[in-house]
């Protein structure tokens, strides 16, 4: 069974708000987020588990947390303006995006998505079963300006949009962010400031992740690389997922250039020009990312998840959780619980 729902911008930017709000309440029971300008809609038993938490910050821009999980795939057909802005970071999970000019993607783990600066039509698909943690930051494109301080709108417009239309497409459809973007985008979850002061923390936050998109948007320094091929793009994407469903497997570069027919010069330059990072750093901390998630979601003891995130060893995961985070995986749950108590008292 599919459930099918439509958004469209075509009666202005209120009455989009009003759309979202019947969505998340045909889909969820609405309970008030203990402050004025925030919603919770827990799943109903029928349609799913999880929450959609939504938070209303300045000059009327929308961050939306998703932390859900659809018992049959659900269908957002979307017919946006150009004035529409949004960002939306996949924390973990997956869901299939699909628009008319730029084309479709697998929007995963990891993975940020920046609106195009035009009109755009499409649908998102939820597929069943999978869980879905997200961050999405909404508005008119003018509310955002604000955001940008004394840098000024300008440095949106010269950076991001001034990117070559294939760039371009590449970061709407998902571009794997880096470490500190990633980071950004996690603290909104676990912010354990008191109820009236979130806002504040939530909206310096949103100024940080713009601050990083731009700067993360400045040319490299040295010689450029020649452009990969589309086929070359479409098997270099395949490694992350490869590595995490082949924990234990001792991987090497030649390995895995061997496995998608690819020289290992070429694999380790494409892998960091998609990515950022070389392809076992960016490895390395998403199993972190994953451990993070296990030591706070599950009652496991430290060395099970060391090894459900590929460590033999779990001193030897414990002194890269450390090196990593700041803190050992035991203060680093304990942290994490204390932050949930003040949450839930606030």
């Amino acid at each position: 069974m599919t459930r099918r729902f439509s958004l469209t911008s075509a009666h202005g930017y209120a009455d989009l708000g009003r759309q979202y709000r019947d969505f998340y309440a045909a889909i969820g029971t609405c309970r008030g987020g203990g402050v004025e300008g925030v919603r919770v809609y827990d799943l109903r038993p029928g349609t799913g588990v999880g929450s959609v938490t939504v938070h209303e910050l300045l000059h009327g821009v929308t961050l939306t947390l998703y932390d859900l999980t659809f018992h049959d795939e659900l269908i957002l057909d979307f017919d946006l303006a150009g004035d529409y802005f949004e960002l939306e970071y996949c924390v973990d999970g997956l869901m299939r995006l699909e628009e008319r000019a730029t084309g479709a993607t697998v929007f995963g783990a990891n993975e940020l998505s920046i609106s195009h600066s035009r009109a755009s039509a499409g649908r998102l698909v939820r597929p069943a079963g999978q869980r879905y943690r997200g961050v999405s930051i909404a508005a008119r494109r003018e509310a955002v300006t604000v955001f940008f301080g004394s840098l000024g709108a300008a440095a949106w417009e010269d950076s991001v949009e001034g990117m070559p239309a294939e760039l371009r497409d590449a970061h709407y459809l998902g571009r794997q962010a880096p470490p500190e973007l990633a980071a950004a985008f996690a603290d909104l979850f676990t912010c354990a400031l008191p109820a009236r002061f979130r806002a504040l923390y939530l909206e310096s936050k949103v100024m940080e992740i713009l601050a990083r998109i731009v700067a993360g948007t400045e040319p490299p320094r040295g010689p450029v690389r020649p452009p990969m091929a589309e086929y070359e793009i479409e098997r270099i994407r395949r490694v992350p997922e490869l590595l995490m469903e082949n924990l234990h497997e001792q991987h090497t570069g030649e390995s895995l250039a061997r496995a998608l027919g690819m020289t290992p010069k070429r694999l380790n330059e494409g892998f960091k020009q998609l990515y950022g990072d070389t392809v076992f750093n960016h490895h390395r901390n998403a199993c972190l990312r994953r451990a993070s998630l296990l030591l706070v979601e599950t009652d496991l003891s430290v060395a099970a998840v060391a090894l459900r995130c590929g460590y033999s060893s779990p001193s030897n995961f414990c002194h890269a959780f450390k090196k990593h985070y700041g803190r050992t995986p035991r203060q680093y749950r304990a942290g994490r619980a204390v932050a949930g108590v003040r949450e839930a008292v606030s």
